[in-house]
């Protein structure tokens, strides 16, 4: 008896403290406080500084009060234009033959002047008025493609204009 007579006191004490309320702000959850009045006045006093209206509060009388979040200002929205580097047409340059082969660079520049060949290196000497190009030749699964190109001035020891050189060249293959 003793033992049935403690559950009772234990279940009523759990039933009690679930729908007990903890503190005046909070509305019990299952029984609703009919004297609005005393939940306002407590409403009032927590307020006073901030920006939450009591009227706003009573809406959903189920919740406990909480100051809403600003809306954020809206930004404008720009789509950002992708910079496109343009491509010079008069930009010309010789790193553009690298792995061509030799059949290209035939068609291309012409016959050349001096050939040399050792191994699995092959060099194509081109003689211009303004400057010499060496075109060194490497040979890749039996086939030679071009793995370097150098300039050179036409006189020893002399200086090379490149942008003539290049211009040169240019006129030739068009």
């Amino acid at each position: 008896m003793k033992f049935i007579l403690i559950k009772f006191t234990f279940g009523f004490f759990i039933v009690f403290s679930m729908n007990a309320c903890h503190t005046f702000e909070h509305q019990n959850i299952f029984i609703q406080n009919v004297n609005h009045n005393s939940n306002v006045e407590v409403l009032n006093k927590k307020n006073k500084s901030s920006k939450f209206t009591v009227e706003k509060s009573m809406n959903n009388s189920e919740m406990a009060p909480i100051e809403m979040p600003k809306q954020t200002e809206t930004v404008q929205k720009v789509a950002i234009q992708k910079q496109v580097e343009i491509p010079n047409v008069n930009k010309f340059s010789l790193e553009k033959f690298i792995n061509w082969n030799e059949e290209k660079l035939i068609k291309t520049l012409g016959k050349s002047h001096f050939v040399k060949e050792e191994g699995k290196l092959k060099n194509y000497q081109y003689h211009f008025e303004e400057c010499f190009i060496d075109v060194f030749f490497l040979k890749r699964n039996g086939v030679y493609l071009i793995n370097y190109i150098e300039k050179r001035s036409t006189k020893l020891n002399g200086t090379l204009n490149v942008k003539a050189c290049v211009e040169e060249i240019k006129q030739i293959m068009n």
